[in-house]
């Protein structure tokens, strides 16, 4: 018997805050580099959503290392679009850890980082991307992004601005 899991683009929170009232937003994480880890680990697993908090519009970023890894607060991150142009996001927080790079239980015990990016989201409706540059501690690391991830990225990027739109558009500009 086999079992076939698919993974499609969905918002996974979509609620107002009561304190705030200000609408909360967050896509399904998405795979946008990856390779096998089991028995050894690159650091080549990584994953995005878009979310919505504070009337702030921001990426989530898990990048399962296997090793230690450090970004700064204030350093960058920054996507290789089909056109090669550049669209830099900027470090605003992250959590380094066993277990911060995963999405799901898989991985758990590795090391990784989860890295809140702040910048133009609106990138994504547009473009295909097709390479991540993060900068770390250490220096920089990049990663190609396979054209179905960057399809990927994009649909739920066009699921999340959708998303923030509906309901008292004047609030959430």
């Amino acid at each position: 018997m086999f079992s076939i899991n698919i993974q499609a683009q969905s918002i996974k929170v979509s609620k107002t805050d009561k304190f705030t009232k200000d609408k909360v937003v967050y896509t399904s994480y998405e795979k946008i580099s990856s390779e096998a880890f089991i028995g050894t680990q690159t650091g080549k697993n990584i994953a995005i959503c878009f979310g919505r908090e504070n009337g702030l519009n921001m990426i989530l970023m898990k990048w399962l290392t296997g090793d230690a890894r450090l970004v700064s607060v204030n350093s960058k991150v920054v996507f290789l679009d089909e056109e090669d142009n550049t669209h830099e996001f900027t470090v605003s927080d992250y959590a380094s850890g066993r277990g911060e790079g995963t999405v799901g239980a898989l991985g758990m015990d590795l090391w990784g980082l989860r890295i809140l990016l702040l910048g133009d989201l609106s990138v994504f409706k547009d473009h295909i991307m097709t390479a991540v540059r993060i900068y770390t501690t250490d220096g920089y690391y990049d990663y190609k992004i396979k054209k179905s991830a960057a399809e990927k990225a994009r649909k739920a990027y066009r699921l999340f601005e959708k998303e923030i739109q509906k309901g008292n558009i004047d609030k959430w500009k």
